[in-house]
């Protein structure tokens, strides 16, 4: 009988449990299956992306030395390129149905829109992060957030932000969310009305021009004027913001280096700055805050006390 050789469509189409009733019972009988079914078994222990073909290799061959004259052993390369094919259909696999969240960052200074599968728009501000699993989106319209952005909502089902600090439930609004790792989230609600909830269950109803944070312990609550610049106009505005996260901030949009070894961090800041002239928005800044600022070299600037 003539060998059958079986090529990466066929692997692929195995996988998939899409072959024929007399393909998958040709194969079953055939010697080659039991050597994939112990690749498999490898890729299903193994963390990603390391492989060790070799000693897989070696077990499937130690197996076959016990097996009878009749079953032929698979020549190295071909078995090499056996395992890489499914590893590879393997990965491809899970890539595809089991870790299908889509992700997008914005760098220094930079801001771009994010459009949702259902239609909503997400305006990312600099550094930060988005992602959402597309094939779940229908049953499931979740988002995670590091970061700040701008989200325009399109009416349905329930819409959550889901951050390390909080999360955000809305049903069809325009609201802002700021979060960076477990110290800041501050939600501003510009249409509709959103519920905040903090990473200590602490919760605000919010209507349009209303606000709330909880930042590092303290909970704060404020009305806003929706008309007023935004970091999406190209000025960042702050309430009662410990100064070390507007330091953050600045550094996001110009990218430079802040030596704030001098100083206390822990000091607030209400206020705003400019995105377009840094001399401006670090005198915008650190005068009130009674700082001075030195520059040193084209990318650090070193932070003290005026007094």
């Amino acid at each position: 009988m003539m060998e059958e050789k079986y090529d990466d469509t066929f692997l692929a189409r195995w996988l998939a449990n899409d072959l024929t009733e007399e393909e998958k019972l040709r194969f079953e009988n055939s010697a080659e299956h039991q050597d994939y079914l112990q690749i498999i078994e490898s890729v299903d222990l193994m963390e990603a992306p390391s492989f060790d073909k070799k000693s897989i290799l070696s077990s499937i061959q130690q197996k076959q030395q016990i097996q009878t004259s009749k079953v032929r052993k698979l020549k190295t390369s071909w078995l090499y390129t056996a395992a890489a094919a499914v590893v590879l259909l393997f990965v491809g696999f899970s890539s595809m149905y089991l870790n299908a969240d889509e992700t997008f960052e914005t760098g220094f200074g930079e801001k771009i829109t994010v459009n949702l599968p259902d239609g909503s728009e997400v305006l990312l501000n600099a550094k930060t992060t988005l992602s959402f699993n597309e094939n779940s989106w229908d049953t499931d319209r979740t988002v995670s957030l590091d970061g700040e952005a701008y989200f325009k909502v399109k009416k349905g089902e329930k819409f959550t932000v889901a951050t390390t600090s909080g999360t955000v439930e809305v049903l069809g609004t325009e609201f802002n969310v700021h979060t960076h790792d477990d110290d800041i989230f501050e939600v501003k609600c510009h249409e509709g009305k959103v519920k905040a909830t903090s990473k200590t269950q602490k919760t605000a109803i919010l209507t349009q021009g209303k606000a709330f944070s909880y930042v590092e312990g303290k909970t704060t609550s404020w009305s806003f004027n929706t008309n007023d610049p935004s970091w999406r106009d190209g000025e960042s505005n702050f309430m009662e913001m410990p100064i070390k996260h507007v330091i953050k901030a600045l550094q996001d949009q110009y990218e430079f280096e802040f030596i704030a070894e001098n100083i206390d961090t822990t000091q607030r800041f209400t206020g705003t700055f400019s995105h377009k002239n840094l001399k401006l928005a670090l005198r915008t800044v650190f005068d009130p805050m009674e700082i001075s600022y030195t520059f040193k070299g084209e990318k650090t600037v070193i932070l003290r006390n005026a007094k």
